[in-house]
């Protein structure tokens, strides 16, 4: 938010931190509401797997990676048992299991009721496979941290060619935590 004040100083206009929080409050739920209202279309358009292809959910394992930091491993585990509550459709689940901070800026419902909304549209979990990860030490409007985002190639009965990231914090004594959640 410092930033901010000094971007709008710098032009010369007037910076109302409550207004810039509730703008970036109705940004988010945008977001969340344009994912939900995206990806049927999106799918539409790539059109279903063919019916012989759907094959039974393996369930994505740790692939070896050759990481030296140790919070990558825990950060790939969290994201992956977080993961399995999206799969099962338990999407109040996925709030409570969510980092603090992330349950902080998003109330249960509303999260529950645009992760429902967009994910069924997927279809079931036919296969996830680990692709990459990504360390940073700052998100924007979010404190200092050491945030972990871990990517997967994910193939689902309505998309084939579908991916998921989910960015994580560590969150005190419960390890590392969801904190956002992509899906494509």
């Amino acid at each position: 938010m410092a930033e901010l004040s000094r971007i709008h100083a710098a032009r010369g206009e007037p910076y109302n931190r409550g207004m810039t929080e509730r703008l970036l409050k109705s940004i988010r739920a945008a977001l969340v509401t344009a994912l939900g209202l995206a990806l049927p279309g999106a799918m539409a358009a790539q059109g279903a797997a063919p019916k012989g292809e759907v094959k039974k959910a393996a369930p994505a394992a740790l692939a070896p990676v050759a990481e030296t930091d140790p919070d990558v491993a825990l950060a790939r585990r969290a994201a992956l048992d977080w993961l399995a509550l999206v799969d099962a459709s338990k999407f109040d689940a996925t709030w409570d299991d969510a980092a603090t901070s992330f349950q902080k800026a998003q109330k249960k419902a509303e999260w529950a009721k645009g992760l429902g909304g967009a994910r069924p549209t997927m279809g079931k979990l036919i296969s996830r496979t680990y692709l990459n990860h990504e360390i940073r030490p700052n998100l924007p409007n979010l404190p200092p941290g050491k945030y972990i985002t871990v990517r997967f190639t994910s193939v689902f009965e309505k998309n084939p060619n579908g991916g998921e990231s989910v960015t994580l914090i560590r969150d005190g004594a419960r390890g590392y935590r969801a904190m956002s959640y992509f899906l494509k």
